[in-house]
């Protein structure tokens, strides 16, 4: 007997509403309890099946079926039909496996009609007020009206089911116990095609699956909710309950969808028969159809209010479930408040559910629409997972088009037709003839129902080696994991979903996080940032998130990212907003990396140092177009910005001492501000000083410029030169009563001098002309005299020179107006 790696992923289970939308009665405050009300559905009937229409002469199968573990050819012909094993699986018409031709309409598998035991008419679910006790209250109320019930529900919400009239019904509504009456539903399997294998997701390469023929069982614990799991050599069945019935121990599977889900989720690694995603994980039938494949919601509620009753043997604040597939779905929405908006019962006990922390998987559906009107599909908590059809279990989309499905074929690696779609997906698996196990053998199947339980399974995966990983964190991991190696070109819309990819799980991983170099900051404070450098064993993955631990006081601590996700090395930044005026000396931060409770940790060294600013000395210069006074001259000290490696400078003082007098302070700037203005008298001996301030209040040493004493050189000096036309005018504003002016082109006047600065002083007029300025030999640019008003003693140029020394000052007339010269300032 040849074994087959098969994903198996279980045929669609689909819940028809047969109550349909709800709507609650309205009533005002402190009235009775909402009554949900069933009405017809505008949604369209899943149990009407398409009509298919032959494409090619059908094809008959041989005489004699195979036996039930073989395992089909996938080498065979496209023309060649395969069979299905025994078993009384219902399958799709016209659906008869890889490579079937279709055939014509014929009646469905499933018997017609309604079934006494599910017919909705007249039943209820009753919700109780939180931390009602339902067997008491249901028995009090029961007791009263005179009703019994079917089921009790404690744990996914507190409340019961039961047949009752109106009148009951009324009454119930006014009992102050009661939060709300919910109409039951008749929820219906949907019929099912007739796959592929568990190599198309690359569980044979998952260090964690161990899939080689050694029946070595993955150790986690999965839930089918479905029509219960017959037990067979190829699954490690370990129990289940029954909602079907009041038998609950009677969870053995008849019709075989639930059966078939198993295996893909399970299926033992024996070296015959079929291998599921997970080896060997312990199976759990929650059967919640009969063996008609109906249900009720209220059975589904009860169900899952098993479920969440379960707790780990081995540690009880744990759920015993590590996940919980649900190839089953009825029409609704997702309300994003998990039912309390729209009543959706079914939405509550899902939240609370996966709030216990189990991981939900369920199927998008089978409409080849958008699963937004899905539920559970559409719902934000769960895993939903659309359908691949995949018919070699290879990436590339070679395999052809050998299995015909829900009425048509479909190309290898593309998104399957029958397949819902949109942003509620998370994930694709394989789900177009799935090979996988039924009631007395195996079988094939097709429909998002079998994609589904794929995931499942990659669900208990990760969960058996990374137990501590929440619902929300498994999706992200698959998400993660998942690649987009599929014919995305055929998703029917933009959210193109990973498909389910394992081959790198493997048994959970270590790391290590280590601190970069030293954080250097001064004592005014700021952001000292560190990186923090994380390492890891070439499995892990899971998101570390970070903390720190041990600043000064005062001090504030935050990372570029608070946690890392992924393969291979990764760095975030702790950045340490330190306090202003903390002391000098060294300071170690403890950064912890967390991954669900193991911790390691490294220090990171911030460095604050003391240092104090170092003032540059000031120099003074004359200001331009300023008037010189009789006796004083306009000035301006000046200096460059202190230096300061760690803290930054605030401000600066300036002190002036005139002849042998003592030093004054003349400014306090901020540091932005590095310039003053004096007036100097003509022929005093000026000292300048500037020291600079930081943001912590360090002080810098006083740093001095150069001593300086103005002097007045008139025009008429004999130091000053003339060549060309130069006349002398009588002016009374200038300096001594004259200036010397020149109106021709090429007339000089020059100076030469020994000090650190020189001014041009000069009136201005509206007629005036320009010249150009030459300091030794060298244009220093052309300056105009000309203005809109008459003005004497003006500072028409200066400079200053970085030493004293000898320097020549050279006016070269235009020729565009008149230019007069009054004299020359000197700083010695």
């Amino acid at each position: 007997m040849r074994r087959i790696l098969a994903t198996t992923a279980a045929a669609a289970l689909f819940l028809s509403s047969v109550g349909g939308a709800v709507a609650a009665e309205p009533g005002p405050v402190g009235s009775p309890a909402p009554i949900i009300e069933p009405r017809p559905v505008a949604e369209p009937d899943p149990s009407v099946e398409p009509v298919v229409e032959p494409t090619a002469p059908p094809t008959l199968p041989p005489t004699s079926p195979s036996p039930p573990s073989a395992e089909p050819d996938p080498d065979a012909p496209a023309s060649a039909p395969i069979v299905d094993g025994p078993g009384p699986v219902a399958t799709e018409e016209g659906s008869a496996g890889p490579a079937a031709a279709p055939s014509a309409k014929a009646p469905a598998a499933k018997a017609a009609g309604p079934r006494a035991a599910t017919d909705p008419t007249g039943r209820w679910i009753v919700l109780l007020k939180p931390g009602s006790d339902p067997v008491a209250v249901a028995d009090r109320q029961g007791r009263r009206i005179g009703f019994t019930t079917d089921r009790t529900f404690k744990h996914t919400f507190r409340g019961y089911s039961a047949s009752l009239d109106r009148a009951q019904v009324t009454t119930l509504s006014r009992d102050a116990s009661v939060e709300m009456i919910v109409a039951d539903e008749k929820i219906s399997l949907q019929a099912q095609t007739t796959p592929t294998g568990i190599s198309r997701m690359s569980a044979t390469r998952s260090a964690v699956a161990k899939v080689d023929g050694v029946d070595q069982r993955v150790d986690a614990d999965v839930a089918i909710v479905d029509t219960g799991i017959s037990q067979a050599p190829d699954l490690n069945v370990v129990g289940g309950y029954n909602c079907s019935t009041t038998n609950r121990a009677l969870w053995r599977d008849v019709e075989g969808h639930g059966t078939h889900v198993a295996g893909t989720v399970g299926a033992i690694d024996n070296g015959s028969g079929v291998v599921g995603v997970a080896p060997g994980v312990r199976l759990w039938a929650v059967k919640i159809l009969d063996d008609a494949g109906d249900g009720l919601l209220s059975w589904y509620v009860c169900g899952l209010d098993w479920i969440a009753s379960q707790r780990d043997p081995l540690d009880a604040s744990r759920p015993r479930f590590e996940a919980v597939n649900m190839s089953v779905a009825k029409w609704g929405r997702d309300d994003v408040n998990c039912g309390n908006t729209n009543n959706d019962i079914l939405h509550l006990a899902i939240c609370r559910l996966v709030a216990s922390g189990v991981t939900v998987v369920a199927a998008a559906g089978n409409d080849g629409a958008s699963s937004s009107v899905r539920v559970p599909a559409a719902y934000n908590e769960v895993i939903t997972v659309s359908a691949l059809a995949d018919s070699d279990g290879k990436a590339g989309g070679l395999g052809g088009n050998r299995c015909f499905s829900w009425g048509t074929y479909d190309s290898d690696d593309s998104f399957a037709d029958f397949s819902n779609y949109g942003s509620d997906v998370d994930v694709i698996a394989p789900g177009k003839c799935i090979w996988s196990t039924v009631p007395g053998g195996y079988k094939y199947s097709s429909g998002t129902s079998m994609a589904a339980p794929h995931v499942a399974g990659a669900a208990a995966l990760l969960k058996a080696s990374r137990p501590r990983l929440t619902p929300a964190e498994v999706k992200e991991a698959l998400i993660y994991l998942g690649n987009l190696n599929w014919r995305t070109s055929s998703d029917p819309d933009a959210y193109h979903e990973k498909l389910l990819d394992v081959s790198r799980v493997g048994p959970r991983g270590t790391f290590a996080v280590s601190a970069g170099a030293a954080a250097l900051i001064g004592q005014s404070g700021g952001a000292a940032r560190v990186a923090i450098n994380v390492s890891r064993s070439t499995t892990s993955f899971e998101r570390i998130r970070f903390r720190a631990a041990g600043l000064p006081a005062g001090a504030t601590a935050s990372f570029s990212a608070t946690s890392v996700y992924g393969f291979g090395p990764t760095t975030t930044t702790l950045t340490v907003n330190m306090p202003k005026g903390v002391a000098i000396g060294t300071y170690k931060v403890t950064v912890v990396g967390d991954e669900h409770g193991t911790t390691h940790s490294t220090l990171a060294a911030i460095q604050v140092a003391g240092d104090r600013p170092v003032a540059a000395p000031p120099t003074v210069g004359i200001v331009t177009r300023s008037v010189l006074g009789a006796t004083t001259v306009a000035s301006r000290v000046t200096w460059p910005a202190a230096v300061a490696a760690l803290t930054p400078v605030a401000g600066y003082e300036l002190q002036v001492a005139v002849d042998a007098g003592p030093w004054r302070l003349i400014a306090s700037t901020t540091a932005a501000v590095r310039s003053v203005n004096l007036t100097q008298a003509l022929g005093h001996l000026y000292r300048v000083r500037v020291r600079a301030r930081d943001a912590v209040g360090n002080w810098s040493g006083w740093v001095s410029g150069a001593n300086v004493t103005s002097a007045l050189v008139s025009d008429r000096s004999t130091a000053v030169t003339y060549s060309g036309t130069w006349r002398k005018a009588l002016y009374a504003p200038a300096t001594n009563g004259y200036t010397t002016y020149a109106t021709a082109a090429g007339a000089r006047g020059r100076l030469t001098f020994s000090g650190r600065a020189v001014a041009l002083v000069a009136p201005v007029g509206t007629t005036r002309g320009s010249a150009t300025i030459y300091i030794d030999g060298a244009s220093r640019g052309t300056v105009s005299f000309r203005a809109s008003s008459g003005q004497s003693r003006v500072i028409m140029y200066s400079t200053t020179f970085a030493t004293s020394g000898s320097h020549t000052i050279d006016v070269r007339v235009a020729g565009n107006g008149r230019v007069d010269i009054d004299g020359f300032v000197i700083l010695r």
